[in-house]
């Protein structure tokens, strides 16, 4: 079957445009699947649409039926979720309600380069950059390093904080977006226990953990 080579388009990359070479009998909707295990996207609804005229593509056809030649422009972009759909986040893995901080003590994080702090007010506490096609997605952030340079080296949803009895505790979300704690490798499902002054090392993000009063 011949092949057809397209560049794909998509704020939601690091690299925002990427071409590949695919078979013309490929069905749009193996080609959604395949982008987000490729770039390791979060679970949601994706679409594509052609640049050159906006069309969206009918994932039930192939891109020979779609019409699409060499050349092509796809534009993959993630289709907004709304408040009623998701009242307490943006993130398939987080759906749950938030729940205040029980301790007495106030925590936050600073960003070692910046300075920029942020107060650690709910759990689960997501450190992550918002969804591009999605800027609902930064309200569920308690920590939301997308407008600080070098954000695109983080995960959408990176890592978390979360609190009991006055102690927070550092997790993991998935190992091929590492966090490091104190430069130990924390694995995906692991719970750390956080110390004052901890560094919790995100992408190219060091963050120290502190408390406030």
């Amino acid at each position: 079957m011949a092949r057809i080579v397209v560049t794909i388009s998509s704020d939601l990359f690091d690299d925002t445009e990427q071409e590949t070479s695919i078979r013309e009998n490929l069905p749009i909707r193996t080609l959604l699947t395949e982008a987000k295990r490729e770039f390791s996207l979060p679970e949601g609804n994706y679409s594509f649409r052609v640049k050159s005229n906006g069309k969206i593509l009918d994932p039930e056809k192939t891109l020979e039926q779609s019409g699409i030649q060499t050349g092509a422009v796809l534009i993959l972009s993630r289709e907004r979720r709304s408040v009623q759909q998701s009242q307490y986040s943006a993130f398939p893995e987080e759906e749950m309600p938030r729940r205040a901080i029980a301790g007495p003590k106030m925590a936050f994080l600073r960003d070692e380069d910046t300075g920029v702090t942020f107060d650690i007010r709910w759990q689960p506490a997501i450190i992550g950059r918002p969804d591009a096609s999605n800027p609902e997605s930064a309200t569920s952030l308690a920590v939301n390093l997308g407008p600080l340079e070098g954000s695109k080296t983080v995960s959408r949803h990176h890592a978390r904080l979360s609190e009991q009895n006055g102690q927070f505790f550092l997790e993991g979300i998935v190992d091929h977006n590492p966090t490091y704690l104190n430069d130990s490798l924390i694995r995906a499902g692991e719970r750390r226990m956080l110390e004052a002054n901890d560094k919790i090392r995100v992408g190219k993000f060091t963050l120290i953990f502190n408390y406030k009063g």
